[in-house]
């Protein structure tokens, strides 16, 4: 028996005696119907409607509710969805990577997410962030051999991997993780500070935004601290002026742009600043890859809050598998459909 699209509000079911068959070489087999795909309970176009309605609501609860199943039903949809999706899908030709993290529970419990970054989907997501969890994600590339960069943070496993998976390829660190370290140091400056500088007590926001998403309070409160010859304003500024490293034009005027700016650091003697500094240094070769290449992580970060929403949504996952799945799902743009659309 198969669940069918309502009729007239009513619930509508397929009944049908499947035959079976006793081959001598395979034992029994039952015969596949064509309205419903293997070990389904919906028949195809109730599987459509049921994928459609996933797709607009992000929701598999609200979804249970409209179409009248129970939330197991329409996890068990996406997963053959997924499934489906992942048979039919031709990867083709991919030169350009990332990799990003993305936290699946409290407590630093990760997974790793791998970006087709021109193609703008989701590839696949693997449980963790350590080395050998990266390697099995780069390892299921069909062609490694034609990557030509991997975007990346500055995390030790994911170059490492990329390394031992992809070594033609040029690893790329995104100007986003920096922004993100350099405000933090600005941050740690500004909590040591604040114990004998009791005016930037509450003015974290003021320093971490940019200057074109401030608001007119927070462009009037900022104006006050910078008055003040803060080492937090050092910092700040420290910080801004390294933006200016990826509008370089070419290599050897970022290596010399870095070098300067380095120099800066040092004498303002900051040390939060400092210790970013010397990991942007270690990690240069990659910053100027960046320079060279103009790629960002840009759809990655897109992504994450797009993962975040969905796990908002769902209120969390119990179990890393319907996390990936409901990523594949949304993100991955796949031909989830068990009716062909053309």
């Amino acid at each position: 028996m198969w669940r069918h699209l309502d009729t007239m509000q009513f619930m509508t079911f397929v009944v049908c005696k499947v035959p079976r068959v006793n081959c001598p070489r395979d034992g029994v087999k039952q015969i596949e119907v064509p309205w419903a795909g293997p070990k389904s309970r919906f028949t195809a176009m109730f599987e459509r409607v049921a994928i459609e309605l996933l797709s607009l609501t992000r929701c598999q609860s609200r979804s249970a509710r409209i179409l009248r199943l129970s939330a197991g039903q329409v996890h068990d949809i996406m997963h053959r969805a997924v499934k489906r999706g992942l048979a039919r899908r031709d990867v083709g030709a991919i030169h350009h990577v990332s990799l990003d993290e993305k936290s699946f529970h409290k407590g630093h419990v990760y997974g790793t997410v791998l970006v087709d970054v021109l193609g703008k989907r989701v590839l696949d997501v693997v449980f963790g962030r350590d080395e050998s969890a990266t390697r099995e994600l780069l390892g299921s590339l069909p062609k490694p051999e034609e990557v030509k960069t991997v975007t990346i943070d500055m995390l030790q496993a994911y170059k490492n991997a990329v390394h031992a998976e992809l070594p033609k390829a040029e690893v790329i660190h995104d100007r986003f993780h920096v922004a993100m370290n350099l405000n933090r140091a600005v941050d740690q400056v500004r909590r040591a500070e604040v114990k004998r500088q009791p005016a930037l007590k509450g003015s974290r926001f003021v320093w971490l935004r940019n200057p074109e998403t401030r608001s007119p309070s927070q462009n009037a409160d900022f104006d006050y601290l910078m008055n003040l010859e803060l080492r937090t304003s050092k910092a700040y500024a420290l910080k801004q002026v390294f933006r200016h490293f990826f509008e370089q034009d070419d290599i050897d005027s970022a290596a010399r742009f870095f070098q300067e700016w380095h120099q800066e650091v040092k004498a303002a003697e900051l040390r939060p600043v400092s210790q970013v500094a010397k990991m942007l240094e270690v990690n240069i070769k990659g910053l100027l890859a960046y320079v060279k290449h103009k790629l960002t992580n840009g759809y990655a970060e897109a992504v994450n809050a797009l993962i975040q929403e969905i796990k908002t949504v769902a209120r969390g996952f119990r179990r890393f598998e319907g996390f990936q799945v409901a990523i594949l799902f949304f993100l991955g743009k796949l031909e989830l459909n068990p009716c062909k659309t053309s």
